[in-house]
């Protein structure tokens, strides 16, 4: 069955006076619809196309455009209004107050909106066309490349640059809306998050999506790279024709975004979708419906107010800030390309040089001929393994040495996993050396974490160091958090703990185990897992058991578990978890492990993190082609090894990671 694509395009450029003149309008219109001509070429669509330019688009044109042409689209078809002009505020009407904080509704400026009885299209009339048009359940895009952040003051650019006109206080009757005001009650709900619908457009009823040039409080420009058309229009039509027709709407308005901000810092377009709560409309395809299979990136474009390259991702999106000479890496890809997890369609390599609240600095290697305008994609390789900081403190026989076993720990140079904190604030484990002993302990705390060791010695110095940077490893896999681009997301893997009696443990809290005292005996808590996928790709995960003793087991599945999509939970076998002899015999009642879920979209090879417990010695594992070098198997191997090999990862996948303290008590 063929679809038809009704596309309403509204274009004004000459305004009657007292309204601006605009002059790229007409060049965006006839660029979207151009644009629509190849689009239906290729996909076969039957495109019913309406144009209103200049004195064509009246208020009453464009009503009629909504009422007579697009409310004929049917279930199957594809509704796109885009409206390329000025964009207002107005006085709202008394009835409507409570509608309105600020007592001013958004409007569209017509072509006879400013004249002697004539009318703005209000964002409550935009809404009930909408609405009128969501009746045959078409799916529908509003483009609207036009701002209304006016403060009723006359900005000197407003003639030529800017798309705002200013405000219309004039009295508006009741009777000149296209509804009765018993109608808007049923359409029209007060915005119960604004911060959801940041262009200040507010259309709540009809289900559609929303592309806005701007946020509320930006201006729309009307010039770009010399040329007179709509900024946002530009670099919009820009990215689709440089990415083909299938990219999503979420990825074309970031995409879009990026490539706007190349020439302006002060105009970010915007995306909102009205739809119930448990849709995925921004993942649909533009000007399709059809919902596009996610792929998490970061896009890499060069910054004008930086100067320099930068990804759209900072501190509020997870990416670490670089320490200690270690920082976080990204493959590049073309921004068309739909495989970002093939190594061989990489193009070139960005480091992350600094880290902004919502951006970071990044150097590019591996490209030649680089241009400002050019655009990327970035997934992320490998996340930083920050030096452990150790705060050297007592007496100075015992720190001396240690000092001197830190310089040369790593065959013959200073180790790669600890390094010494100057500031006891900053330090996340503390070396007290105190009455000839060297003790590992807390910043704040005296009690010992491990065994002490006897006696200020060079030998001695150097186990207390490769102790040191035994926790660090430790210590690394604890704060291992899923990478800024992965697609797991919270929810799609789902591991729940049962007791012995099978009564699932809440984990809000952490879990606490028991010993219970069964036949004139304490014995051990017993326990068993179970992990569920309920994602829609087969996924592979373990658990690993951090202990107290800074130990790192893969104790639960003998091997790394495949799970396809929606299947049965998948259970280990019973356990025990216990107190360490050793601890209980001076009095500890209490010990804590860490249960770390690793969830990836290939498999790896869980051996690659596992180490004794402290004190016994470990050799370095190696692999040989049991599993793919994959960003997640590499980046295991740099916990325990840090080896900076140049071999390349054979794929990018993702992965995801959670975690929950188990706490077991001996009465």
């Amino acid at each position: 069955m063929s679809r038809n694509l009704y596309a309403l395009l509204v274009g004004i450029n000459e305004y009657p006076e007292p309204v601006s003149r605009l002059y790229g309008c007409l060049k965006d219109i006839n660029a979207v619809e151009e644009y629509l001509l190849e689009r239906v070429a290729t996909d076969g669509f039957q495109l019913k196309l309406h144009k209103l330019l200049d004195q064509q688009a009246t208020r009453q044109a464009i009503i009629d455009g909504f009422l007579q042409h697009l409310c004929q689209a049917g279930r199957n078809d594809i509704v796109l209004f885009y409206y390329s002009g000025h964009g207002g505020q107005a006085t709202t009407p008394k009835e409507f107050e409570h509608l309105e904080p600020d007592l001013l509704q958004e409007t569209l400026i017509c072509y006879d909106s400013r004249t002697k009885g004539g009318w703005d299209l209000a964002d409550k009339e935009l809404g009930y066309l909408i609405d009128k048009v969501a009746k045959n359940n078409p799916h529908i895009c509003i483009i609207l490349d036009s701002c209304h952040s006016g403060s009723g003051t006359k900005d000197p650019l407003l003639e030529t640059k800017v798309r705002r006109g200013s405000i219309d206080r004039r009295e508006r009757p009741l009777n000149s809306y296209i509804f009765q005001p018993e109608e808007l009650e049923t359409i029209w709900l007060p915005c119960s998050n604004p911060e959801k619908y940041r262009s200040g457009w507010n259309l709540p009823q009809g289900r559609h999506i929303l592309l806005a040039a701007c946020r509320d409080f930006q201006e729309a420009k009307d010039e770009i790279n010399n040329e007179r058309r709509g900024a946002f229009s530009y670099c919009l039509m820009e990215t689709l024709r440089n990415n083909g027709n299938k990219l999503t709407y979420q990825d074309l308005l970031r995409q879009t975004n990026s490539l706007l901000y190349s020439y302006f810092n002060q105009q970010s377009p915007q995306i909102e979708v009205y739809s119930s709560d448990d849709e995925d409309d921004e993942n649909q395809v533009f000007l399709d419906g059809a919902i596009a299979e996610r792929q998490s990136y970061f896009m890499v474009s060069y910054n004008k107010e930086c100067n320099d390259w930068v990804i759209d991702g900072g501190a509020v999106h997870g990416i670490p800030r670089p320490s200690k000479g270690e920082t976080t890496f990204l493959a590049m890809f073309p921004s068309n390309c739909k495989d970002l997890r093939d190594p061989s369609k990489s193009v070139g390599e960005a480091e992350v040089t600094e880290v902004l609240q919502s951006l970071s600095k990044v150097e590019i290697s591996g490209l030649e001929n680089l241009t400002k305008e050019r655009q990327f994609k970035a997934v992320v390789t490998r996340l930083p393994l920050p030096r452990l900081g150790i705060y050297f403190d007592g007496e100075k026989a015992g720190v001396n040495l240690a000092r001197q076993a830190l310089k040369s720990a790593h065959l013959g140079k200073p180790s790669i996993y600890v390094d010494e904190e100057q500031e006891l604030t900053k330090a996340e484990f503390r070396l007290l050396c105190s009455n000839n002993q060297y003790l590992i302990v807390r910043p704040n705390d005296d009690h010992p974490l491990v065994e002490q060791i006897d006696s200020y010695t060079i030998e001695n110095a150097e186990k207390v160091i490769r102790r040191l940077e035994h926790i660090a490893r430790w210590q690394t896999i604890v704060k291992l958090q899923s990478p800024p681009t992965s697609s797991i997301k919270p929810g799609d893997i789902k591991m729940k703990i049962f007791s012995e009696d099978n009564k699932e443990l809440s984990q809000s809290n952490g879990i606490c185990l028991e010993y219970k005292y069964k036949e004139g005996k304490f014995s051990e808590p017993i326990f068993r897992l179970s992990i569920t996928n309920n994602s829609d790709k087969t996924l592979y995960c373990n658990v690993f058991d951090l202990s107290g003793l800074f130990a790192v087991k893969a104790a639960f599945f003998k091997t790394t578990l495949e799970i396809k999509p929606n299947s049965q939970p998948h259970f280990s076998r019973r356990l025990k978890n216990s107190i360490p002899k050793p601890l209980l015999k001076p009095g500890i009642t209490e010990y804590k492990d860490i249960f770390k879920l690793i969830v990836s979209t290939e498999d790896f090879d869980a051996k690659l993190m596992e180490q004794d417990k402290l004190d016994a010695p470990r050799e370095k594992y190696q692999t040989r082609s049991l599993y793919k070098q994959g960003t997640l198997n590499r980046f295991m191997d740099r916990v325990q090894n840090r080896d900076v090999g140049s071999a390349s990862e054979e794929m990018y996948e993702d992965w995801y990671t959670e975690q929950v303290v188990v706490t077991t008590v001996h009465p």
